[in-house]
């Protein structure tokens, strides 16, 4: 019995020391990240009111971490029944998050999994929270989109179609492969979770974490329009309308059809090719360029934030 004890005091040290290596390796690929941006300091006329407009932006993005993380804790809790681990759970998925930066964006997970497995839930629940969790996102920026202009989307799925037609067929293709296959793989124990869990409950969470969802893309774009107008740009409802929109088609594209040839991502071009023309080639690109900035800092801010969520028993 000691000898098992002291393998398991072993075997959580061990995930501890892991766990501060990534996070170390998470910090450096950060700040790899920043440099590679290539963000031409130099041009910045006025630091203080360009500081002042990035502390409001990062904010804004720090903020958007924690509703995601709730958004998050929400299928968790659905899964677990547990609704009191909602702070320790939100900071768990600020410090996973930078793990993002790292090679193969699979290392925030890791630290999900091991969250998971205190609130005693097992790996395959945890993998269909993941599965919901991204399922909703996506189906609220399809909506968000649709809602706000869905003469952008069409575009937008016009121009990406004609140059992506293999990468989109075969992510199609690999979706519903992916569907079919849990349906009929786990089809029982789907069946036995809907008949566990009241329709009530399942659709307070799914209206829930659609709108938290919703709040982030529409958080996310809005920090792009207070960058333009930063920039010079005029605030009007319309104009400000199509950034938004623009931003969350760019998002959910570029997430549906996740690489392009040379290293530019269809986010990028996607973006390009629906706001150029509403705020200018050249001011399109310094906006995302800046928007990523802003994207970077918020995650690290969030990632040392989320340390005053819990006590200190519970950081690690």
């Amino acid at each position: 019995m000691e000898e098992q004890n002291n393998k398991k005091q072993t075997i959580k040290k061990i995930i501890k020391l892991v766990g501060k290596a990534v996070s170390i390796l998470s910090i450096l690929f950060v700040i790899r990240a920043i440099y590679k941006l290539g963000f031409d300091f130099s041009n910045i006329d006025n630091w203080p009111i360009f500081i002042l407009v990035v502390i409001i932006c990062v904010l804004i993005k720090t903020g958007t971490v924690f509703l995601s993380g709730s958004a998050w804790y929400g299928w968790l809790a659905l899964f677990t029944g547990k609704k009191d681990k909602h702070k320790e759970a939100v900071a768990v998925y600020a410090k996973a998050n930078i793990g993002k930066y790292l090679p193969g964006n699979v290392m925030h997970y890791v630290e999900r999994n091991l969250f998971a497995g205190k609130l005693g839930m097992s790996q395959k629940k945890l993998a269909a929270a993941s599965v919901l969790e991204v399922l909703t996102l996506v189906s609220v920026a399809f909506i968000m989109a649709v809602v706000v202009s869905a003469s952008q989307l069409k575009i937008a799925l016009h121009k990406v179609g004609e140059s992506y037609k293999a990468m989109i067929a075969l992510v199609i293709a690999l979706g519903i492969l992916f569907v079919a296959v849990v349906f009929f793989v786990f089809r029982k124990k789907i069946k036995q979770f809907l008949e566990d869990v009241s329709p009530k409950e399942l659709l307070l969470t799914v209206l829930r974490n659609m709108f938290l969802d919703g709040m982030v893309l529409f958080l996310l774009g809005s920090v792009m329009v207070v960058l333009y107008c930063y920039m010079g740009g005029t605030f009007e409802l319309q104009t400000a309308a199509k950034i938004i929109s623009g931003y969350v088609i760019a998002w959910v594209l570029g997430f549906v059809v996740p690489g392009a040839p040379g290293g530019v991502g269809v986010r990028e071009i996607v973006i390009l090719l629906l706001l150029e023309s509403v705020i200018g080639g050249g001011l399109v690109t310094t906006l995302s360029i800046t928007h990523r900035l802003i994207t970077i800092i918020g995650d690290f801010l969030a990632y040392v934030l989320r340390l005053a969520l819990v006590p200190a028993k519970q950081k690690e």
